[in-house]
């Protein structure tokens, strides 16, 4: 039973879209949904249906106030108080301007990725013996690995190790080349 109805069985297109307390949200939403009755009857053809009516923008905002409208009932049902549908829909614009500007302060510059450098193998009845090495600061340590193939590329041999704090990546590199021969 829905909290807010008590007469209508608890659903999930019940609770996002048919609750009166969900239909005062849509009724003062920027979008104009309140009008709009697509008689679903599960929440994924209710988004679909939506999806395929609304501008990018408003089917946004429609998922945001969507989020919004569960979470508050989920404050009801666990003994909190009801919040204003007017205040609902102010923090779901304010939410989704928030998330906007943060993906244009988060835009990465494009870099240009340097040439791929596959492994290749040794002439035949030679090993080929690699390593690197990666510094923790924050664990006080380096980490050197090493791997050992022939000229099929099969593993001959490998190690993973913990290392002193190196200062710099050259002497880790180093200490790792030493450790690995």
């Amino acid at each position: 039973m829905c909290h807010c109805c008590k007469s209508f069985p608890e659903s999930t297109v019940h609770a996002i879209w048919e609750c009166v307390a969900a239909q005062d949200v849509w009724a003062g939403s920027s979008i104009n949904l309140q009008k709009c009755s697509t008689n679903q009857c599960d929440i994924i053809q209710q988004f679909e249906f939506l999806f395929d009516r609304l501008s990018d923008a408003d089917f946004e905002l429609f998922l945001v106030q969507s989020w919004l409208i569960w979470n508050q009932r989920n404050r009801v049902v666990h003994g909190g108080q009801m919040m204003d549908p007017r205040g609902l829909n102010k923090r779901a614009l304010d939410y989704l301007d928030e998330y906007k500007k943060s993906q244009v302060q988060l835009a990465a510059i494009p870099v240009m990725a340097p040439a791929r450098i596959s492994w290749k193998p040794p002439p035949t009845s030679t090993y080929k013996l690699n390593f690197d090495a990666a510094i923790f600061p924050d664990l006080n340590c380096s980490r050197f690995g090493a791997i050992i193939r022939n000229e099929e590329g099969e593993v001959m041999a490998g190690m993973s190790v913990k290392g002193p704090l190196s200062l710099n990546s050259a002497e880790a590199e180093a200490l790792a080349c030493r450790r690995a021969v």
